[in-house]
């Protein structure tokens, strides 16, 4: 498999604090992998640096084959490396469809492929959560990325916003878009992801298919908790 970005031994420090402690792994090309671990665990922080939002205090990161360690987003967007936020960001007292052409030009085909079409000309505010996080995609796509980072995209969202986000996910993976996805809801992340790391206090703990992670008794005592189960 061909690896689109490779993550080498980062770390990153707040103080004396450690954030993240010589964590390494490859996210490869078209696959969708997964990052889990409780709260405090790393993972925004790991993001925020893959994407260029913080420097590490060590390590190296590649995107397709290039060094990217300590590039400005703004640089890594027009690369094709791009993430979205737990908390959603966009400009909320204009139209959706304004909201898109802040961004680029070629939207009203992802807008159509996300049903916002027929939103397009209502503020951004007015919109419920799950349509919310669809253009918060939306606006991402628009620069048309080779590696997405989607920061627990399923928060906040109701069973049928989940079930339209499901949808949304797999017609990215039909577009052969990379993924990475952080989420809490460890069910609907092991839908799509073929691949999962988890993350514990800053540590990589371990990694491995869906199946492999929930039976592996270090994530079991660390996050899971006995009894969790794959539906």
């Amino acid at each position: 498999m061909k690896t689109l970005l490779k993550v080498e031994n980062v770390k990153k420090k707040f103080g004396e604090l450690v954030a993240l402690e010589n964590i390494s792994f490859d996210v490869f090309d078209k696959e969708c992998l997964g990052i889990i671990g409780p709260n405090g665990a790393g993972k925004t922080t790991l993001f925020n640096v893959i994407s260029g939002y913080m420097k590490p205090t060590a390590g190296r990161i590649n995107f397709m084959g290039r060094d990217i360690t300590g590039k400005k987003p703004s640089e890594l967007v027009k690369m094709g490396l791009v993430r979205t936020f737990q908390l959603i960001k966009a400009f909320k007292n204009m139209s959706v469809e304004e909201n898109f052409k802040v961004v680029g030009e070629n939207y009203k085909e992802i807008m159509k492929d996300l049903e916002l079409w027929n939103k397009r000309e209502m503020l951004a505010k007015n919109l419920s959560q799950g349509e919310l996080r669809k253009l918060n995609i939306g606006l991402a796509l628009v620069t048309n990325p080779r590696l997405l980072l989607l920061d627990e995209p399923f928060s906040g969202l109701s069973p049928k916003e989940c079930a339209e986000l499901h949808s949304v996910i797999e017609r990215l993976k039909e577009r052969e878009v990379t993924l990475v996805i952080i989420e809490h809801k460890l069910k609907e992340l092991f839908n799509h992801s073929e691949r999962v790391i988890v993350l514990n206090y800053g540590h990589l703990l371990c990694e491995g298919t869906p199946e492999e992670i929930v039976k592996d008794i270090r994530v079991i005592e660390a996050y899971l908790g006995d009894g969790y189960a794959i539906a």
